[in-house]
């Protein structure tokens, strides 16, 4: 069975010179497995059974920078990025890294991306400088993803300075492991009520981690704005129920979240055609990925969909007849299991 992960971190080293050394510090835990875009990581997906990977660069990307600083950088790392890829074609493919503070730019640079390089979409890392995407300004980008059928990925990255101070500030693990998720599921439930999907309604979005708290909350949420059709009037552009949406627009995937009953609810909610699989390497864990997806309560059929069938549809992937993946040495694979399962322990002792 083919295996397809999504959301999967690499990181340039341009910018992590421009990162603060706290955040350099907590990035280097996990070694070089981000910044090795090559045969180590190649060998890391064999030893664990994925076939794919789907890379984007970590938050924050360029989004946290000056406007002209960010417009060149995410042309250099989507170049870098776009050369990595064609030397492993049938192993990596690439979600464009957007300079979302001059959206005509951002609109530009995804285009150039998906029409010289192949790239599958774009990843954008939440709010940008306190603006989300829910603002007007914002339009080129999502007029841009529907002209040339690619998909949106809203990554999390840290809620804005006031909700930190009122919120966090004493627990950054808190913020990382609770606040990341609550931050994105608010941010696309303000981009539906805004009418995007109405306005582009071939517009393609994908979010991470079993669907950042929305599917176990869809039926009340929905329930709460459709409630007597008085509250669906007063979202602006929102012709139908957030449900129509999530199910027609919305695509999420198991990136860092592997629980069983998680993924029954989300399938329920949304239906499997709308759930992807992916592992959030290098900071979730490829075996324990796979194992969950291999373990999933699902039929062969439903279980091929989570695994690539979904991802080759909504990403417009090339079907693959056989695995391109490598044989691997059975050593390596408990040794790249075991050093996994450090960087996870270190990772986590460096927020608490």
């Amino acid at each position: 069975m083919r295996v397809i992960a999504l959301e999967e971190a690499f990181l340039h080293h341009k910018l992590r010179a421009l990162y603060s050394p706290a955040y350099v510090r907590l990035l280097d835990m996990v070694g070089d497995r981000l910044t090795n875009v090559g045969q180590d990581r190649i060998r890391r997906m064999d030893a664990a059974g994925i076939d794919l990977q789907v890379l984007s660069h970590v938050q924050p990307g360029v989004q946290a920078l000056e406007c002209d600083l960010a417009i060149r950088l995410s042309r250099e790392v989507n170049d870098w990025l776009a050369e990595r890829i064609s030397q492993y074609p049938t192993r990596f493919a690439g979600f464009a890294m957007l300079p979302m503070q001059s959206p005509a730019d951002a609109a530009d640079e995804l285009e150039r991306t998906v029409t010289q390089f192949g790239f599958k979409g774009a990843l954008i890392n939440g709010h940008t400088q306190g603006r989300y995407l829910d603002e007007e300004s914002f339009a080129p980008i999502f007029e841009r993803a529907q002209a040339l059928d690619v998909p949106i990925y809203i990554h999390p990255t840290d809620p804005p300075q006031s909700i930190i101070d009122t919120y966090y500030k004493d627990s950054p693990a808190m913020m990382q492991s609770w606040g990341w998720q609550v931050e994105t599921g608010t941010h696309l439930l303000k981009l539906i009520s805004s009418g995007v999907f109405d306005r582009y309604p071939r517009l393609k979005i994908i979010v991470g981690h079993m669907g950042e708290l929305i599917p176990f909350t869809l039926k009340r949420v929905n329930a709460a704005i459709t409630m007597g059709n008085w509250l669906l009037k007063e979202q602006k552009g929102m012709q139908k129920s957030l449900l129509c949406y999530m199910r027609a627009n919305v695509f999420i995937t198991t990136s860092g979240f592997f629980d069983q009953a998680a993924l029954q609810c989300a399938v329920a909610e949304l239906g499997i055609d709308n759930v992807l699989f992916s592992v959030d390497d290098p900071f979730g864990d490829n075996f324990e990925g796979v194992d969950f997806l291999r373990k999933a309560q699902l039929s062969n059929e439903d279980r091929e969909k989570l695994a690539y069938r979904n991802a080759e549809r909504v990403l417009r992937l090339s079907s693959a007849t056989h695995s391109q993946r490598g044989s691997s040495h059975s050593f390596f694979s408990f040794k790249a299991n075991i050093k996994a399962k450090m960087a996870r322990m270190m990772l986590s002792f460096l927020v608490r």
